[in-house]
C-alpha cells in the first residue's frame, strides 16, 4: 500500500508533468527532456538523447500524417454536403460568390471548398421527386443467363444469348448502344452508338471518373440523343451491370441522384427500355461502341459533366496518395538511421556538453 505523501508526490509529479506538455503545445516549443546527471553511465545519457530525438522524429511524423490526412476527412464532409445540397452546401456557395473575403479568416473546410469548387459543384445533387418510375424497364441481367457473373460464363454462350435476345424480345425496335473508357492517367470517353441511323457519338469528359460513372453520363448522353429525335420505343444497351442496378435502384427511391433522375424521366417520356448485354464478346453494336469510347479519350469535343460523390472523394484521395508516400519514404528513412548517424547529423546545439566523447574517458 503507499502511504498518502506517496500518493500526494504522483499527484503533483504528474500535473506539473502535464502542465508542462500543455504549456509546450501552446507555445510550439519542444517538450522538455530530463538531463542526465554528470555521474550517469554514458550508456544512460545515449539512450536519454536517443529517446529524445525518436520521441520528436515520432511526433513530428505524426503531426504530418494528420495534415495530409485531414485533407481527405475534411472533403469528404464537403462532398457529402454538396450531394445533399443542404443549408451547409449553401452557406459555403454564398461565401464562394464573396469576392472580396480574407481567406486568413476563413475555416480550413471554407479554404478547402473555395480552391477546389469547381470539384465539389460539379457533384450531381441529390434530389426528392413524388412519384416512382417502376414503369421504366431497367434489366440488369438477360432471362436466359442462369448467373449475375459474366466470367462464369463462356464467351461464345454470352455473345448468343445477347444476340438471341436481340432478334426475339428486342426485334424491330430501334438499338442504341453505350460504352465508355478510361486511359491509365486519369481521362475518361464515352461512345454511343445509333444502330438505327448511324448516328456516332464520342465525347471526352472533363472531370475524371470513376468507369461505372462515366458509363452511366453515356447513357444520359444516349437519353438526350433519343428525346431530341424523338426516338419511341428504343432499347438502350449497355455493358455496365453497376451502371443497370444503380438506375433500378433510382427508379425505386423517391430520393435520386440527378443524373438518374435525368436518364429515367426522358426513359419513361420516350418508353426505351435499359438492357444490359456482355461487353468485349464480339457483339456488332457494342463493339462499335466500345471503339468510338477508345477515340474519344483522344477527341477534340470535351464535354462539361457531373460527378459523383465517391469520383470527388477519389480525386482528393488520389491527389493526397503523393504526398502520404512521400511522408512514409521520409519516415522510414529516418526511424532506419542508427543512432550514431542521428547523433552526428544533430548540430553542436542539440548535444549537450556532457555528451562530448571526451567527457566519457576514465
Amino acid at each position: 500500500m503507499y502511504s498518502s505523501y506517496e500518493l500526494w508526490t504522483s499527484l503533483c509529479k504528474k500535473l506539473v508533468r502535464q502542465w508542462n506538455e500543455y504549456c509546450c503545445v501552446i507555445c510550439k516549443q519542444p517538450r522538455p527532456y530530463r538531463i542526465p546527471s554528470i555521474g550517469s553511465s554514458p550508456a544512460a545519457s545515449t539512450v536519454a538523447v536517443s529517446n529524445r530525438r525518436f520521441s520528436s522524429r515520432d511526433d513530428e511524423a505524426r503531426r504530418e500524417q494528420l495534415s495530409v490526412l485531414r485533407e481527405i476527412v475534411a472533403a469528404r464532409e464537403i462532398a457529402h454536403h454538396c450531394r445533399s445540397n443542404n443549408y451547409v452546401y449553401s452557406q459555403l456557395q454564398d461565401l464562394g460568390n464573396n469576392y472580396g473575403v480574407d481567406l486568413d479568416k476563413l475555416s480550413f473546410v471554407q479554404r478547402l471548398f473555395l480552391e477546389n469548387r469547381y470539384i465539389f459543384e460539379a457533384i450531381a445533387k441529390h434530389i426528392r421527386v413524388p412519384d416512382l418510375l417502376l414503369e421504366v424497364q431497367v434489366c440488369p441481367t438477360m432471362d436466359l443467363l442462369t448467373t449475375t457473373y459474366k466470367t462464369n460464363t463462356d464467351a461464345q454462350v454470352l455473345k448468343h444469348l445477347a444476340e438471341y435476345l436481340l432478334s426475339t424480345e428486342y426485334y424491330n425496335r430501334p438499338r442504341i448502344f453505350t460504352d465508355a473508357s478510361k486511359s491509365s492517367d486519369g481521362r475518361c470517353g464515352i461512345g454511343v452508338f445509333d444502330e438505327h441511323n448511324g448516328t456516332r457519338i464520342m465525347m471526352q469528359l472533363k472531370l475524371g471518373t470513376s468507369i461505372s460513372t462515366a458509363e452511366t453520363l453515356a447513357i444520359q448522353v444516349a437519353m438526350q440523343h433519343i428525346d431530341k429525335r424523338g426516338i419511341q420505343n428504343a432499347v438502350l444497351l449497355t455493358d455496365s451491370q453497376p451502371a443497370c442496378l444503380f438506375l433500378k435502384k433510382s427508379r425505386n427511391s423517391r430520393m435520386r441522384n440527378s443524373v438518374a433522375n435525368d436518364i429515367l424521366e426522358k426513359a419513361k417520356r420516350n418508353r426505351t427500355t435499359i438492357q444490359w448485354i456482355p461487353g468485349h464478346v464480339q457483339v456488332d453494336g457494342n463493339e462499335t461502341a466500345d471503339g468510338l469510347a477508345r477515340q474519344a479519350l483522344s477527341a477534340e469535343f470535351v464535354m462539361e459533366n457531373d460527378i459523383f460523390v465517391h469520383d470527388a472523394i477519389s480525386y482528393f484521395e488520389e491527389r493526397q496518395a503523393s504526398k502520404i508516400n512521400s511522408w512514409y519514404q521520409d519516415y522510414v528513412r529516418q526511424k532506419g538511421k542508427t543512432l550514431k548517424q542521428l547523433i552526428e547529423s544533430g548540430s553542436e546545439e542539440e548535444n549537450p556538453y556532457w555528451f562530448a566523447e571526451e567527457n566519457y574517458t576514465q
